[in-house]
């Protein structure tokens, strides 16, 4: 059987559905397509870190743009809240102290609430955490984390009372190209015809797209996460961290947990053929991280370990925009492991650019495609030590 809609969108994670929800909005037709279960990806074993700090202005926009959206989620998306207040700090080690205040200071200009701190300003915040190697923090005292399955429920509720469908269990086997343009999909339940398709189907979206003849540099590459029981002295949650004296991050969980991200190096994984347990060395890593900030969980206890699977670019920030050459194709993708916080925006940007031509909430015109080809990044001028999981110990041997 044939179906028909407006726009197409491959993949359920949180940027596919959010995508889906601002189309809907606008009283676009629009079909989401997914292969398993909404949030069986990436989205569904992420951390959910809502924060604004980053080291360039255009994933920061994104960020700030999405965070009132987290924030007062009852009031705007109904249904339960999703977002846990905690505070978060960035640490960094002493060389990249000004590089940080000069951040915090882009950040400040753009109106997040934002302060760089000493190390012994953030002892008095975090008294249990070790400091000695610290050069500066950014403090953001209003951010936290989110629910990551009830965010996505949430987008996929409002997106079906919109009038959006959303096909779980359907696995897209071909995007129909006809010369310079995409005419729809094919999928196991059967042919979509759409104007417009967007590919968001996030560690698979390089295969999809090879398909066809799109060259997409988003390369497939697993993220291991570690969660622990904290001891009873800790048994407050402290703030989220993203700690780059390490290259890793931490944030507290429901129940007296703690998440810890374990820097992972296996790229170029097939994320159908990958089991979702961690390799064995996994949970000591985590273990080391978190025990030199925190010494006192050394006394915490293993609780559970997971797998997910993302695409990653070569500057490790998101594809989004169209693809020049094949009318009606859009990408949204290779979000390198951070893009849950920017969803909310990302969603709303695509569907201005699919709508109006382009996206006005915030220009996202520098994760285009076309950038690689042009040799643009998306950095920032003051950027931090290269964290352990964005290298590819192919390309430094």
């Amino acid at each position: 059987m044939t179906h028909t809609a407006d726009v197409v969108i491959i993949g359920g994670g949180i940027n596919g559905i959010s995508i889906a929800y601002a189309l809907a909005s606008r009283a676009i037709s629009v079909v989401l397509v997914e292969k398993g279960a909404l949030a069986s990806g990436a989205s569904g074993r992420s951390s959910a870190l809502v924060r604004m700090h980053y080291t360039n202005e255009w994933d920061a926009r994104l960020a700030w743009a999405s965070f009132p959206v987290f924030r007062h989620w009852a009031e705007l998306m109904g249904g339960p809240p999703v977002f846990t207040h905690t505070g978060f700090v960035n640490v960094v080690g002493p060389s990249y102290a000004e590089n940080l205040r000069r951040n915090v200071e882009m950040l400040r200009g753009l109106g997040v609430s934002t302060t760089a701190i000493t190390p012994a300003e953030l002892a008095e915040l975090q008294p249990f955490a070790r400091v000695d190697d610290v050069g500066a923090a950014a403090y953001e005292p209003a951010s936290g984390y989110a629910d990551p399955a009830e965010t996505v429920e949430g987008f996929r509720r409002r997106a079906v009372d919109l009038g959006a469908r959303v096909l779980q269990w359907t696995a897209v086997t071909r995007i129909d190209r006809r010369e310079s343009r995409v005419l729809g999909v094919e999928t196991s339940a059967g042919r979509i015809e759409a104007g417009s398709v967007v590919l968001a189907a996030g560690a698979w979206s390089r295969r999809l797209g090879e398909e066809i003849g799109l060259a997409l540099p988003a390369r497939p590459k697993a993220i291991d996460t570690v969660a622990v029981s904290r001891p009873a002295e800790l048994r407050e949650p402290h703030m989220v961290w993203i700690d780059n004296v390490q290259g890793n991050y931490f944030r507290p969980e429901a129940g007296g947990l703690t998440l810890v991200g374990v820097p992972c190096q296996e790229w170029d994984v097939d994320p159908d053929t990958m089991g979702g347990g961690l390799p064995p060395h996994a949970a000591g890593l985590g273990a080391g991280l978190l025990t030199h900030r925190i010494p006192a969980m050394e006394r915490a206890t293993l609780s559970r370990g997971y797998r997910a699977f993302d695409g990653y670019s070569p500057d490790r920030h998101a594809i989004l925009g169209r693809v020049d050459g094949i009318d009606g194709l859009y990408v949204a993708t290779a979000f390198s492991g951070s893009g849950f916080k920017i969803a909310p925006a990302v969603g709303t940007c695509m569907a201005e650019l699919i709508a109006d031509g382009r996206a006005k909430t915030v220009d996202i015109a520098a994760f285009s495609l076309r950038r690689f080809a042009e040799g643009r990044r998306v950095d920032g001028p003051y950027p931090y030590a290269t964290r352990p999981d964005h290298v590819d110990p192919a390309v430094v041997r």
